[in-house]
């Protein structure tokens, strides 16, 4: 063999080797795999303390056997789990809220009041068929991004006018318990002559009475949900800015028109500048790089309130999911093109009833959704509902009485600190009548939780935390 025959094959199988190693780059590459999970929900609703314990496990699964049902670490191919918070500009508060739970006496974390991002490096072994052509090992980079509920709440504002806005606001005040509690400001709104040239001072006082107002609402016993605008209530980094001085006119009679510089005439000015300023920018930096969602439910807390708190969150909630119209003829498809294709609607403290009833809270969620959930499922979208308990505080109990067995659970009670052992009731699995309400049907108790080990995690310590990640990310891991 010549010289030049030589050097060629040389220089060939150099070649062939570049190419091997390059193709194995590109697949590596190929298969760093980037997810973006918005946490949504109603306030108070569990969202921080779903997202603590969720990577909690997370970041204890290459050791614990916390989470059977998630296929990733029930077959061992978890390496490590890296928190990268740090890098984020707004990290989530995962070690104030973990060392609460993870103290004795735990206690509840306090509701996050900005946005907040957890940010998560998963190092897993591929599965064998695929280590020869892609390696040994992939990374997932997941992204948990947490907001207050009372921010999703402005949503719906985006295809409303001001008019319109109002005229809606008028008739959730005409009900109770708005109506008794706004009596006074609605009739100083009343004493006003809205085509009058505006008193900046005057709006300002009724601006500031409003917002009091949707803290009463907010606050028990009436707990309610369909608070706008929702900056109002938790301005985060808008605190003090003079694009919060906003409020609905509750009036039988709307002006037609209203010259420039009248009470109208601001007020409409000041809604518009709301939703282009504050409303329109905050959805289209995030809500367009998300890939999938969590909305969290707290059924329970909204059965204990009463019709009038369940309404209102059924109406809320309603007003959210249709504006989360994620298809072609979605309002969200003309500020953005959203590429979500999973939604997990969660029924949180699922701890609070027996084993039995985990069902019945899966089919109420769903009752409470079926119509938003319909549309999202019609636009291709994959949809589940799932009863949780992102901490699990309760354990089992039986009670004989009258020589039945019930089912019953033993806890601590947030309220008083006491030890409990009770039979919580049942879940309907229909939509409450009228009938059903006045007999003080539903007293599901809030119990304390129980200390979450810093290491030593165990399936006992949540509910179903590892059916929601195989369902949001089983799928990235094949």
């Amino acid at each position: 063999m010549g010289l030049g025959t030589k050097i060629k094959r040389v220089l060939g199988e150099e070649r062939v080797d570049g190419l091997r190693t390059r193709v194995h780059e590109l697949a590596e590459q190929s298969t760093e795999r980037h997810l973006r999970v918005a946490v949504t929900g109603l306030s108070r609703a569990g969202k921080t303390v779903f997202i603590s314990a969720l990577v909690h496990h997370l970041l204890q699964a290459p050791r614990s056997r916390s989470l059977p049902f998630f296929g990733l670490a029930a077959s061992d191919r978890i390496i490590s789990v890296k928190d990268l918070s740090g890098e984020s500009a707004s990290p989530f508060p995962l070690a104030s809220a973990l060392d609460g739970l993870c103290q004795d006496p735990p206690h509840w974390p306090a509701s996050t009041t900005g946005l907040s991002e957890v940010r998560l490096a998963i190092r897993y072994r591929r599965e064998a068929g695929l280590r020869r052509l892609l390696g040994e090992s992939g990374t997932l980079y997941l992204d948990i991004i947490d907001y207050p509920g009372e921010w999703l709440l402005d949503l719906p504002l985006l295809t409303l006018d001001f008019r319109q806005w109002s005229q809606q606001q008028q008739q959730l005040f005409a009900r109770e318990p708005r109506a008794s509690l706004s009596a006074s400001w609605r009739e100083a709104l009343a004493q006003i002559d809205w085509n009058a040239p505006a008193d900046e001072q005057r709006l300002q006082q009724l601006s500031q009475q409003y917002a009091q107002l949707l803290q009463q609402f907010r606050a028990a016993p009436q707990s309610l949900s369909l608070l706008q605008p929702g900056r109002c209530i938790l301005p985060g980094e808008l605190a003090g800015d003079p694009r919060l001085e906003l409020f609905p006119l509750l009036l039988d009679q709307l002006p037609e028109a209203a010259a420039a510089g009248s009470f109208y005439a601001v007020m409409a000015a000041r809604y518009e500048r709301y939703k282009r300023e504050v409303v329109a920018p905050f959805y289209t930096r995030h809500f367009s790089r998300f890939d999938r969602q969590v909305v969290l439910v707290d059924c329970l807390k909204t059965l204990n309130q009463g019709q009038a708190c369940f309404d209102d969150m059924k109406q809320a909630l309603g007003a959210i999911l249709h504006s989360f119209n994620y298809g072609r003829s979605g309002f969200l498809r003309r500020l953005f093109s959203p590429r979500i294709d999973k939604v997990l609607f969660a029924s949180t403290k699922a701890d609070h009833v027996t084993a039995n009833q985990h069902h019945n809270l899966d089919r109420f969620l769903e009752l409470i959704i079926e119509e938003a959930q319909r549309d999202i499922r019609f636009e291709g979208i994959e949809t589940r509902c799932m009863a949780i308990a992102s901490i699990r505080s309760t354990s089992a109990a039986e009670a004989t009485i009258d020589g039945q067995t019930l089912s019953c659970l033993k806890g601590v009670s947030k309220e008083s600190g006491e030890p409990l052992a009770l039979f919580p009731g049942e879940v309907p699995i229909e939509l409450p009548g009228g009938q059903e309400w006045s007999r003080e049907r539903f007293r599901f108790i809030d119990f304390a939780p129980v200390r979450l080990p810093r290491n030593d995690l165990q399936p006992r310590h949540h509910i179903r935390l590892d059916q929601v990640l195989e369902y949001l990310t089983g799928d990235l891991f094949q």
